[in-house]
């Protein structure tokens, strides 16, 4: 601390960003007063901020390592690898909401480093899970798994999203860690498509933990792809341990519409409407339901209720369409088809555009 203010006292900046960065090299631990030293002189020098927040992002500094990213976001909003630093350090200091946004920001441009992306991608799932968003959760994982990662930590994210858990793995309690771990052992092996292993880790994990809520359902969501029968007959089993569980109700609900089966999704529908009323998909499958039963005004009020929580989703707008063209409301059809093609062209990359 003395070189460094020492050094403020009789140089401009040229010398002190030259000083800092030298120091960085040899790995003085000077580094890090002397990159402040030099930022105060000159506070829009962006890879100053750079290298001090990932200074102390090493050393486990994460407030000091915030201050710095935060710093370095407010100079270039773009740099995605920046913002997911920000999220990572905010999530160290327990600032969970920023997290979760400055995460999903960096998601959302991409990362660009695999390191960072990785753990990046981790601490965004333990967020959504402890949110209760369980399926991006697993969705994320998956990514990860995929890239043949493995570690009991992973395994207990894993779990604690598979059973519908709203909390960070830390969290769950000594009684249920080994539920959730074989869980997540049984989650982790399918997404990284060990078909034997994971059939082997559900069986186990059905056989001692049959009764505990959401084994089933994570068992059944395994089954979707290949044996959809045996699915449905899981997520009814799950029905009967845990009745009102949002995530069977939803699946089953969907495979009958997908089925052509409104009529037996329809009930399944409504519950899913009852249970997450401000929820959008909740409406769109009581919506198709309904319309496929051919009750219209009935399908026409969910659907416009789905619009009003989730006006940016192309699939609601296409639905009304639908409804409103059987209605005879060509004016109103022709305005959500357009909406629908809007909508959609935004969700698509560039290249394919």
């Amino acid at each position: 601390m003395i070189a460094a203010f020492a050094l403020l006292l009789v140089t401009g900046f040229p010398e002190a960003a030259a000083a800092a960065e030298a120091a960085n090299k040899s790995g003085s631990p000077e580094a890090p007063a002397l990159y402040a030293t030099a930022l105060r002189l000159n506070p829009a020098w962006k890879e100053g901020w750079w290298a001090l927040g990932s200074l102390e992002y090493r050393k486990d500094k994460y407030p000091q390592c915030r201050d710095a990213f935060r710093q370095m976001v407010k100079l270039d909003a773009g740099n995605s690898v920046a913002l997911t630093m920000l999220g990572l350090c905010e999530f160290r200091v327990r600032d969970f909401d920023n997290s979760l946004s400055h995460l999903r920001g960096g998601q959302k441009i991409g990362v660009g480093n695999a390191g960072i992306d990785t753990v990046a991608k981790y601490h965004l799932a333990m967020l959504l899970t402890r949110s209760g968003d369980f399926e991006r959760a697993l969705g994320l994982l998956v990514t990860v798994a995929q890239s043949g990662k493995q570690s009991p930590a992973y395994l207990m994210l894993g779990g604690t999203a598979g059973l519908w858990k709203a909390m960070l793995p830390e969290d769950v309690p000594a009684a249920d860690r080994e539920v959730v771990l074989l869980a997540g052992r049984a989650f982790w092996e399918a997404a990284q498509r060990h078909v034997p292993e994971a059939q082997a880790a559900y069986a186990d994990l059905l056989s001692r933990y049959g009764n505990v809520p959401g084994v089933h359902y994570l068992y059944a969501s395994f089954l979707l792809v290949e044996a959809t029968d045996r699915a449905i007959g899981e997520f009814e089993q799950e029905l009967k341990v845990t009745p009102d569980h949002p995530g069977a109700l939803t699946a089953l609900a969907a495979e009958y519409l997908r089925r052509g089966d409104a009529a037996a999704a329809l009930p399944y529908a409504k519950r899913c409407v009852e249970l997450m009323p401000r929820v959008a998909a909740s409406h769109v499958l009581a919506g198709r339901s309904f319309t496929g039963t051919g009750d219209l005004s009935n399908g026409l009020r969910e659907l416009e209720k789905a619009r009003e929580l989730n006006p940016e989703e192309p699939q609601v707008r296409i639905g009304l369409a639908s409804v409103y063209a059987r209605l005879g409301r060509t004016q109103d059809a022709a305005r959500e088809r357009r909406e629908f093609l809007r909508l959609n062209a935004l969700t698509k990359r560039p290249e394919e555009r």
